[in-house]
């Protein structure tokens, strides 16, 4: 019998080989099919008298020939290369588009800024006005069309992430049901693999591996959990999870990848990669969104700067130029930068807008405002794309807030922002779709300047002035509009540069030509270099002019003092970059002390400018044959020139008269003046600032010593009538201060500055060039540029705009920065290529290693169909014989 079942044991494992490999063959082309092998293994041998005797064959498994390490590879390399295809499959054509001549914004904005100085060469010229309007139309066109065209690529991609995410679920859910049946599969007690269920699942694995990065753990009961990206788990045994694609196309903001939960969903965008679902993400959030960011930051910038430039022309209605383009901060446009996620804008009533500060600090990224607790207040900002931390603080627990940023600020106005709250702030996205033309006809192009200069036709000197250079209408620190031109343009007031001397001027308000008054803020004693470029007007924005009380404010002094207290003056200074204050060593005043000298040391300080002055009046002469004492008392001591005997009666000119042949006098370097309506006083100048004493020397004659008011021209400070021999008077100086932005001044009294002095800005918003050699009495008329017509400072200044880097921190100029948006798609585009090539490459090596591991090699599996039906047939020769024997075992006994 032993023999016999030898045979049968032949026979039934061979044939179980033989449908083995006949499954094989019939499974060859079923994808995600391993070739499966019958284990052969002897029957354990019966011992006999004459030793072991075999009992036979028994097929203990049917081997699943599959590696798990190959495995791993291909899915990773499959990810590899569908993440590249969807990359480059998407940025087909980004490269025509934005390169192509007749669709790029090149072409566009060098024909704007060309019109724009045609117009300027002939800016009375109405056709030329109507060309640049034109082309300003098609420029804007040609950002909306780009822009158009970006977009409906935005919602091709997310239309591919969203049937990503479906794939994935499906995919996610049939892996789930596949781990639930190889657990309860019969055979799994026993050790024994349900190798079709484990071919289905490693497929749907494999398929999971082309739509993103996948990562599997094997669990004792032959589950496997599945984590996709960068580890996020979507399979736990016999549970899937479920992703979406938040938002839809009709709503603003970016569309995040959320995974469904209890409560809340989580966006999980930046946990994910590879695969289709990572291309799409990538091509979208790195190379998309940051070209439309930076076709965006082009129209804002353009806008900003031309905007800009055109409010400070004139128009050809003698207007002020105002908005060129559409209003970068203007409410609609504000909002539309930050966007509330989905859940935020379900529970919350928050309102924000994010304004534009500089655009030339701008880049191209989008950000994510989150509020992350311990309370409401704290917030964060990443990066978008990256998720990089950008910035962390708190803002007010109560009323509004601003969270400052580089180019630009987010205001939180109003509502309530709490924690686990999110918002997506893109301050440039939505740039190109939201450029208009703010102007209706080319006269409202303002190609002048609003201001201009003039000589006067009496001057002696060679001195020459500019036209004017407008800077700003609004200040730039605080944009507030500047009072120095009212609302039409006009210079308000009109003014007039007048030369004391040589190298001294003052600027003067003429809207009274006839009765000309100081400045407020002053400039009465302003030095002047000559034979060189002089620049009148301060242009720092955040200069400011303190006014010094006690020399206003004393008049002229009986004796030798000129009344000013001690005082001890604290100067502190906020550093413009970092925003800390420090203190310089305190400055002390001693009592007495010359203007001339508190310029000196006001001017050794750091971000302070001083000048001094003094003038005296010598008026209501009266007398004969009168003996004056005129002298300059400063830090070096007295100077002193003694008049007279004055021949005849004392009047302004005899007094001028002896003043102008005394060597004496002419060193104390005195500025002589007949002043009055009845041409009886003489006015006294030290453009030094030191101390003028007027002393009286004669008997019977008499003479009043004034000091005018320096800011308001025609009034008296004080007076001081000397009557008697041997009186004097001594008149101090007067303390012009500008401050430097950031840099400010107290004291420790109510001496010569107040303890907290008032200040006013000095920044006017323009400013001319003085140059040459002027005399003294020579002035320059500032005002209104009316009938400016064929003025083209302004559009001069317009048209080259575009030759100047204005973006990207001043690296970029407007046709740079379009250029590095096409260079960086056309190097994407080209790297992607390449590594889709690469990737391709190592997918094929990897199925290769796959097909020979676990593929089903047809002639292979031909042969040993032979081998094992050969073996069966042999098999069955074995029973054959066996029960020939029994036969003839039989028959003996018969």
């Amino acid at each position: 019998m032993s023999l016999l079942n030898t045979g049968l044991t032949g026979i039934l494992s061979n044939q179980k080989a033989l449908e083995t490999t006949s499954n094989n063959i019939t499974n060859a082309n079923t994808p995600g099919y391993s070739r499966q092998r019958a284990d052969f293994e002897s029957n354990p041998s019966q011992v006999s008298g004459s030793g072991y005797i075999g009992q036979g064959v028994n097929v203990v498994d049917i081997q699943r020939l599959n590696d798990e390490f190959i495995n791993t590879q291909l899915r990773s390399d499959t990810t590899l290369h569908s993440e590249q295809t969807a990359l480059v499959e998407n940025l087909n054509g980004m490269d025509d588009l934005l390169g192509n001549e007749n669709t790029g914004l090149n072409q566009s904005l060098t024909q704007f800024f060309g019109t724009l100085q045609d117009a300027a060469e002939s800016p009375a010229s109405g056709s030329l006005r109507a060309q640049a309007l034109n082309q300003a139309d098609n420029l804007v066109s040609r950002f909306k069309s780009v822009d158009s065209q970006l977009r409906a690529r935005e919602e091709t991609v997310n239309d591919r992430i969203s049937a990503n995410l479906s794939e994935i679920n499906s995919l996610a859910d049939g892996i789930a049901e596949l781990n639930l049946s190889i657990a309860e599969s019969p055979g799994r007690a026993s050790g024994l693999d349900a190798n079709d269920l484990l071919d289905k699942r490693d497929e749907k694995l494999r398929k999971l591996s082309e739509l993103v990065q996948v990562q599997t753990n094997e669990n004792n009961d032959g589950t496997v959990d599945v984590s996709i990206g960068k580890g996020q788990g979507v399979v736990s045994k016999g549970t899937s999870a479920t992703l979406r694609l938040s938002g839809s196309t009709e709503q603003a903001g970016r569309r995040e990848v959320l995974l469904q939960g209890v409560g809340r969903d989580r966006a999980i965008t930046h946990e994910l990669a590879g695969g289709a679902l990572g291309g799409n993400l990538s091509f979208r959030d790195e190379v998309l969104e940051p070209t439309m960011n930076g076709i965006g930051r082009i129209a804002v910038g353009l806008s900003e700067r031309i905007n800009e430039q055109h409010e400070l022309g004139q128009d050809l209605n003698g207007n002020l130029g105002g908005n060129f383009f559409r209003d970068i901060n203007s409410e609609s446009l504000a909002r539309g930068r930050i966007t509330p996620s989905a859940e935020t804008a379900e529970s919350g009533n928050s309102q924000a807008r994010v304004n534009i500060t500089d655009s030339s600090k701008l880049d191209t990224r989008s950000y994510t405002l989150e509020f992350t607790g311990p309370d409401d207040q704290q917030y964060r900002i990443r990066d978008a794309t990256s998720g990089e931390l950008v910035k962390t603080g708190s803002i007010s627990d109560s009323g509004p807030s601003t969270i400052s940023m580089e180019g630009f600020e987010v205001e939180l106005e109003s509502g309530d922002f709490e924690q686990g709250d999110e918002f997506t702030i893109r301050p440039t996205f939505n740039g190109a779709r939201d450029m208009e033309t703010a102007i209706g006809s080319g006269e409202e192009i303002a190609l002048a300047a609003p201001i201009r200069a003039e000589a006067s036709s009496g001057n002696q000197g060679t001195g020459q002035i500019s036209q004017g250079r407008m800077l700003d209408v609004r200040n730039p620190q605080t944009g507030r509009r500047l009072e120095a031109l009212d609302q039409n343009g006009n210079l308000d007031p009109p003014m007039e540069i007048r030369f004391l001397s040589e190298n001294r001027y003052e600027v003067v308000d003429v809207s009274d030509p006839a009765n000309p008054k100081s400045l407020d803020p002053p400039m009465n004693n302003v030095r002047f270099e000559p034979g060189k470029t002089n620049t009148v007007f301060n242009g720092d924005p955040g200069a400011r002019v303190v006014t010094a009380s006690e020399p206003q404010g004393v008049g002229p002094q009986v004796g030798t003092d000129n009344g000013y207290t001690g005082q001890t003056l604290n100067i502190r200074v906020r550093n413009p970059e970092t925003g800390v204050v420090s203190t310089q060593p305190a400055l002390n005043i001693s009592a007495n002390e010359s203007a001339q000298s508190i310029a000196e040391k006001l001017n050794g300080r750091s971000g302070v400018q001083a000048t001094a002055y003094t003038e005296t009046k010598l008026s209501n002469l009266s007398g004969n044959d009168a003996e004056i004492a005129i002298s300059v008392k400063d830090d070096s001591g007295t100077q002193t020139a003694n008049l007279g005997p004055i021949d005849g009666p004392l009047t302004a000119d005899s007094l001028k008269q002896a003043m102008q042949g005394n060597s004496d006098f002419a060193s104390l370097n005195l500025d002589v003046r007949t002043s009055g309506d009845d041409g009886n006083s003489v006015k006294l100048r030290s453009n030094t600032g030191a101390d003028i004493q007027v002393q009286l020397k004669s008997s019977g004659d008499s003479l009043e010593v004034e000091k005018p008011n320096a800011y308001e021209s025609g009034t008296v400070g004080g007076a001081q009538t000397l009557g008697a021999a041997g009186e004097e008077a001594t008149v101090g100086g007067y303390v012009d201060t500008t401050l430097a932005d950031g840099v400010r001044l107290t004291a420790n009294n109510d001496g010569v500055f107040n303890e907290a002095p008032s200040s006013e800005p000095a920044y006017k918003g323009f400013q001319f060039e003085l140059s040459g050699n002027p005399k003294a009495g020579d002035s320059f008329r500032l005002e209104t540029n009316e009938g400016g017509t064929s003025d083209n400072r302004n559009g001069l200044a317009l048209g080259d705009l575009n030759a100047k880097n204005y973006l990207d921190d001043g690296n970029f100029s407007f046709t740079d920065a379009y250029g590095s948006v096409v260079e960086d798609v056309g190097s994407r585009t080209r790297t992607a290529q390449v590594d889709k090539e690469a990737a391709g490459t190592l997918k094929e090596q990897s199925q290769k290693q796959w097909e020979e591991q676990s593929g089903v090699n047809l002639d292979e599996e031909a042969g040993k169909l032979v081998q094992f039906q050969n073996a069966y047939s042999a098999s069955s020769q074995v029973v054959s014989v066996a029960r020939d024997l029994f036969n003839t075992l039989l028959g003996t006994f018969n």
